[in-house]
């Protein structure tokens, strides 16, 4: 049996009111970076990571579906993904 990976993160994110852990999703309160370009191909992963959680989360738990900032977010990250896939 191998041993525990562990990962150490740069900058973790920022922990919502009341919690003691970073939330591994991003809610439509918090900040969102205003430039993604000038995100590291990580730090931009990591933000599509977190979005798609928060959606995921929306889906379960809000009755009339996913908030439209998250959405948007969502989007703007992809549209970022693409053109450096593209490039």
């Amino acid at each position: 049996m191998s041993a525990p990976t562990t990962v150490t993160h740069r900058s973790p994110a920022p922990t919502p009111a009341g919690h003691d852990r970073p939330c591994s999703c991003l809610g439509p309160d918090e900040a969102f970076p205003a430039a993604l370009a000038a995100l590291s191909m990580d730090e931009l992963q990591v933000l599509h990571s977190r979005i798609c959680r928060q959606l995921d989360r929306e889906y379960l738990t809000a009755p009339d579906g996913p908030h439209p900032c998250t959405t948007d977010r969502l989007q703007e990250v992809v549209h970022e993904l693409d053109a450096r896939d593209a490039a």
